[in-house]
């Protein structure tokens, strides 16, 4: 089982993904988590190269998904075939958003690099995080490139998220609360398929 966590900077993917993984070693549930782009040795040189870096949207997309190629061969896959939960902290839909809606790729563009390049692996479940700008970019102490874009930049990013997550496997949470409020509402989606996937 695939459980991805979606939205702008500082929502607390970071913190739900830490509340869930503590969760899941609580109730002795295997579990794998990797952030996107990086989560394995190789991705995060990806990583280092795609944020220190000013590139163009195309180029942004090929690091992903060879990040993301990387990560489904040497992590989620043997992973998953181990009957662990693997949780992905920013997956295809953060593709979509920003090297596709703000980067000006059309989506269905990306749609078909990712059927090619095999890295269009679709969650099980995916959480979007979602919070006013205002209140999710107060969050942030140390910023790198993308957090310090101007704040209409974040506005698209949160108008995409919501615009993209409209499929049956995209749950939207309520971000702007206490941790522990968005917390509840997190495990309270999951918990039905955590037990499903746990008694399969």
């Amino acid at each position: 089982m695939i459980i991805s966590f979606e939205g702008g900077e500082g929502v607390g993917k970071t913190t739900q993904i830490r509340l869930l993984s503590s969760y899941l070693e609580k109730e002795h549930i295997p579990w794998v988590s990797i952030r996107e782009p990086g989560g394995s040795p190789i991705s995060e040189r990806i990583r280092s190269l795609f944020l220190e870096n000013n590139l163009d949207p195309w180029a942004e997309l090929l690091l992903v998904l060879a990040s993301r190629r990387v990560n489904i061969k040497k992590v989620i896959e043997p992973a998953l075939s181990e009957g662990n939960i693997v949780i992905i902290d920013r997956f295809i839909d953060s593709t979509l958003v920003y090297q596709g809606i703000l980067g000006d790729i059309d989506t269905s563009a990306i749609m078909d690099v990712m059927k090619l390049t095999h890295t269009l692996l679709e969650p099980d479940v995916t959480i979007l995080l979602d919070a006013p700008v205002e209140v999710s970019l107060s969050r942030i102490r140390a910023k790198d490139r993308f957090e310090n874009l101007p704040l209409k930049y974040h506005e698209k990013i949160r108008n995409a998220f919501l615009d993209i997550c409209s499929q049956e496997r995209h749950y939207v949470v309520d971000a702007s609360r206490p941790i522990e409020d968005v917390w509840e509402d997190v495990i309270s989606i999951l918990e039905p398929f955590l037990a499903r996937t746990i008694n399969s």
